[in-house]
């Protein structure tokens, strides 16, 4: 795993890319205000472009639930950023405690999407309560063809 260790990357998220997986690896430490919220969904994103990755698995088990200002700020302002800052569709796999989980809109939380579907407004997200199944999913959705991948930037690392 290679760490992303600027100074911008606040106290409160570890951030890593896995070049192996093609991967970005979200986890929320702790219960944030909504500043910070914001500040951290930054940082996500300045380490995504840096590395051109749209396969995002967001922990939030660490975290609270998002104030409703701050999930408001994320579905209006950013989410809508993500297809101009990087070149593929963006999917999301949150990783939730199943508390958080049941506090999602009814249906919300057992709707994963499928792999194969265009992901709308640039984005596509599921909710999971285990990391396995997340990273099953984030791999199928890199695993739409090699043109997929190509447009959004990967490049296989090399074999050692």
């Amino acid at each position: 795993m290679t760490p992303f260790t600027p100074a911008a990357v606040p106290d409160f998220l570890a951030l890593t890319y896995r070049p192996d997986l093609h991967l970005l690896v979200c986890r929320w430490r702790r219960p944030v205000s909504g500043a910070e919220f914001r500040v951290g969904y930054r940082a996500i994103l300045a380490l995504a472009v840096a590395v051109g990755c749209p396969y995002w698995q967001v922990d939030l088990r660490g975290c609270n639930a998002a104030e409703a200002e701050a999930r408001q700020w994320l579905t209006d302002k950013f989410l809508p950023q993500l297809p101009g800052a990087l070149a593929a569709p963006v999917y999301l796999g949150y990783l939730l405690s199943p508390q958080l989980l049941r506090q999602l809109p009814s249906g919300l939380s057992s709707a994963v999407p499928p792999t194969d579907a265009p992901p709308s407004a640039g984005h596509r997200a599921a909710f999971f309560a285990e990391e396995g199944a997340l990273t099953a999913w984030l791999s199928q959705c890199q695993h739409r063809g090699p043109a997929a991948l190509a447009q959004a930037g990967f490049t296989r690392p090399l074999a050692a």
